[in-house]
């Protein structure tokens, strides 16, 4: 790969008329007329169970206030003002179904011309994705989207990627993002599990040979080393001070699993990879791996990049989680409040 990236198209204005176009004709190509047809009923039932869902529990709700108030059982009222209750979900339901569809053919529609102008490969979709990483190893359903792949220089592949774990019958749906690197000396295996606060639980587990390693001072802070007891001297000499600080910098919030010439940075959900920080990221992981842990512990730090405080902020934007809890409960809050007010007054006025 490239020591930088040409982000013009990630930056440059988008044909949102072109980009439904190259969209569809993506969604065709990669499940067929049939299967894009299957995609949008699946949206439409999925959003009429919740709206008939949230509307029956409306009307309980509302029959309930009713009855506490006096009145003689379920009516018209009971079911209007359980209607107007789950009219705010059903416009936010079908507003979000339009943004997200219009988010993935923006996203789509750059992706695909970043790629070609830094002579990379662009793939939409790859279903039950085998990697050596034991990220890859757990769950069903699993499908690695948006994977970009580059050849050049330093073989390097990264894609957001979905899949899902099963407690009991419930179905718990996860995504992560990876970035994988090949490397040309051989490195001892080993997983980094990141100690960072504020992230998913990890679902995936490391390989039963790894144990724990204690590297000592602040790293262990930051991580977890497992390796195989036998590699401890090896992991000891790669993971120097130079090596370890540069990690915490550009990974903290990441997993990192070395194995069969594969280097592996894991953030457990996903990121966006049409942000320019993001590339930018890929940039610095590419120069850690060049400078450090392909040399075998180098003590060169990766470029000023790395040290750039403006870089710093940029990377650490794309690390964060956008919290929507309290608008959410807002959201919810008001309709309640709605309904319980519309039944005290209803039950009153109808008595």
């Amino acid at each position: 790969m490239t020591s930088r990236f040409d982000d013009v198209a990630l930056r440059a204005p988008v044909d949102p008329a072109l980009a439904r176009a190259e969209g569809r004709e993506l969604v065709r190509h990669e499940g067929g007329r049939s299967g894009e047809a299957a995609a949008g009923g699946w949206i439409v039932f999925q959003s009429a169970v919740l709206v008939v869902g949230a509307g029956a529990l409306a009307a309980l709700c509302v029959l309930m206030v009713q009855l506490m108030f006096g009145a003689p059982g379920a009516d018209a009222t009971t079911v209007v003002i359980a209607g107007l209750m789950v009219v705010p979900l059903a416009v936010m339901r079908i507003r979000g179904v339009v943004r997200g569809r219009r988010a993935s053919e923006v996203g789509w529609y750059r992706l695909r011309r970043f790629t070609e102008a830094n002579g990379m490969s662009y793939t939409a979709v790859e279903k039950d994705p085998v990697r050596p990483a034991a990220l890859f190893r757990v769950g069903s359903l699993r499908v690695a989207g948006d994977l970009v792949t580059g050849t050049a220089h330093r073989p390097f592949e990264v894609a957001n990627y979905a899949y899902s774990t099963w407690t009991g019958s419930t179905r718990m749906p996860h995504t992560a993002c990876y970035v994988m690197f090949t490397v040309r000396t051989a490195l001892p295996p080993m997983t980094l599990v990141t100690a960072a606060r504020d992230v998913p639980s990890c679902a995936w587990g490391v390989p039963p040979s790894h144990r724990p390693l204690v590297m000592g001072g602040s790293f262990d802070v930051h991580f977890q080393v497992l390796c195989a007891p036998q590699d401890d001297d090896a992991v000891r000499r790669l993971l120097t001070p130079a090596v370890q600080e540069t990690l915490v910098e550009l990974a903290g919030n990441c997993d990192v699993e070395i194995v069969d010439g594969r280097v592996f940075f894991i953030a457990r959900w996903a990121l966006p990879n049409t942000a320019p920080a993001f590339w930018e990221w890929i940039e610095d992981l590419a120069a850690l791996v060049d400078e450090q842990l392909d040399r075998q512990g180098g003590s060169a730090v990766p470029g000023r990049r790395v040290a750039d405080e403006a870089r710093r902020s940029r990377r650490a934007t794309l690390f964060a989680r956008t919290r929507l809890r309290g608008i959410a409960v807002v959201g919810c809050l008001i309709p309640l409040l709605f309904g319980v007010v519309a039944a005290v007054l209803t039950s009153a006025i109808m008595r």
